[in-house]
């Protein structure tokens, strides 16, 4: 018998527009930081996810101790980096797979699928986890940074560590049109059968998710208000990457590094949050389904 859907458990109707509005990338950068935190004190944002293995993941844990931030643990495999690197926490074992030739993490998925073993990686999550949790940080959930882990070589793993440390997955309902636009379409049977298991022992999963957000826009808060009034009946996650612009932010990631403040800029606009307190949707965090999940 199929459990009660996770927006019964948490009070609502399947007619209702929930929405998670999640800040990715928290530690990569002292910029990214700074801009995280503003945006959850501004209260549009409503949680977070942190690169554990990054170089300035320490400052996210001090912070994250001073009030209840919701934050999860950006499970990470890759540094998309050229000159910009972090390595794995687990091993310096080339055995492991967890390292490109610069004994950092891979730079690409398809690399670190192709090269990590599924042993190297869950004691790599594992670890993460653990540091996460050692550092103070109160954990709400877990995902994934660039997909990963989500990969079928290790979303068992993710899945499993979900459950071993009583904290809920990042977990889309994904369809076989989505998997097949994402390379994944000879696994849709495969995810599928996982999906309609972990919906029926009642594991949280996504209804809708928004993860293409990055991109120069000329009012980057009017593309996100019209992503927000646009939403349809379920739970939505939606993903941004705010960092104020900085030499550190310019030097670390040139490309991205305008789009990057300008999801900050949106994020902490008073314009946006009196809109988005207008429309007829509901923002929550994680901290919420963990609740649930471990009840």
């Amino acid at each position: 018998m199929t459990d009660e859907p996770i927006l019964q458990k948490l009070g609502f109707s399947q007619n209702d527009k929930i929405v998670i509005l999640h800040i990715d990338d928290m530690g990569f950068s002292h910029a990214a930081n700074e801009a995280a935190f503003e945006c959850l004190d501004f209260d549009i944002a409503s949680c977070g996810s942190v690169i554990v293995p990054s170089p300035w993941f320490l400052e996210v844990a001090e912070l994250a101790k001073k009030s209840k931030y919701d934050i999860g643990v950006h499970l990470t495999l890759t540094c998309e980096y050229d000159t910009y690197r972090w390595r794995a926490l687990s091993s310096i074992d080339p055995e492991s797979g967890l390292l490109a030739e610069d004994r950092c993490l891979w730079k690409t998925t398809e690399e670190a699928i192709a090269n990590v073993t599924a042993d190297a990686a869950e004691s790599e999550m594992r670890m993460q986890i653990q540091y996460a949790k050692q550092s103070g940080i109160d954990l709400t959930h877990l995902d994934t940074h660039m997909g990963t882990v989500m990969d079928p070589k290790f979303i068992q793993t993710y899945l499993s560590l979900a459950f071993e440390y009583n904290i809920p997955a990042f977990l889309p309902k994904i369809s076989e049109e989505q998997l097949f636009l994402m390379g994944l379409g000879e696994y849709a049977e495969i995810y599928r059968n996982l999906l309609d298991s972990l919906e029926s022992r009642g594991f949280p999963l996504i209804d809708h998710m928004i993860i293409d957000t990055g991109g120069v826009y000329p009012n980057k808060t009017q593309y996100y208000l019209d992503l927000l009034k646009g939403l349809e009946p379920g739970l939505t996650h939606l993903i941004f990457h705010p960092a104020k612009m900085t030499p550190e932010l310019r030097s670390i990631t040139p490309d991205s590094a305008e789009w990057r403040n300008q999801d900050y800029k949106a994020f902490t606009d008073p314009d946006l949050r009196e809109a988005v307190e207008k429309l007829d949707i509901t923002i929550i965090g994680y901290r919420k389904i963990r609740d649930v999940f471990r009840r």
